[in-house]
């Protein structure tokens, strides 16, 4: 045998060997891909109910409960659900749409940054709905005619505010943190993999 034949042989193996190392990171990658996508489609599920449950709740439950009236209380009280209802409605459609600018066949780097912005825009989100939960039920109590300051009302409005804190602790140290947390860790072993 001669150095050409040698070298030629040496050239194919290299070029097999390249291309088997390409397959094999491609079907590694696709095997990581994989948790992160269903992860984010969890999270579109949920998205798509939070859509979905307010069209639902307020026609079939809220609405026949209510005696409409004209006096202020009710207006107020209206207003206030109303208000409140809208706005919560609006970042759940925006949070909605930011899920799906995520795309996986995208470069790693930008699903990593859209994912990133999808999470600040969660927390943020998350805070806001916390901050306006109060105006949103004293809205409904103004509505049902339930006064805020007597004896009857005390325990409701203790259960609500203690529901409220340890509803605000879960979600925010287990339910979105932890959860972005791992999808981070997933999304940063597919770009060592890339690197």
């Amino acid at each position: 045998m001669e150095l050409a034949d040698l070298q030629n042989m040496w050239t194919q193996y290299d070029k097999k060997l390249t291309k088997n190392t390409r397959i094999n990171k491609e079907v590694l990658k696709n095997i990581l891909v994989e948790k992160p996508e269903r992860k984010i489609n969890w999270i579109k599920v949920k998205a798509i109910f939070n859509l979905v449950l307010p069209i639902i709740l307020i026609p079939t439950v809220l609405i026949p409960q209510v005696s409409f009236r004209t006096d202020l209380d009710f207006i107020i009280g209206s207003g206030l659900f109303g208000i409140v209802s809208i706005v919560i409605y609006f970042w759940s459609w925006q949070y909605f749409l930011k899920i799906l600018r995520i795309d996986f066949k995208n470069t790693i780097t930008s699903t990593r940054k859209d994912i990133k912005e999808l999470e600040k825009y969660k927390l943020k989100m998350t805070k806001f709905v916390y901050m306006m939960m109060p105006f949103g039920i004293s809205g409904i109590f103004l509505m049902a005619e339930i006064p805020f300051f007597s004896m009857d009302s005390l325990l409701p409005i203790f259960l609500i505010i203690s529901v409220m804190i340890i509803s605000i602790y879960i979600t925010f140290k287990f339910s979105i943190i932890e959860y972005y947390r791992k999808l981070n860790r997933e999304i940063v072993e597919i770009e060592k993999l890339e690197m």
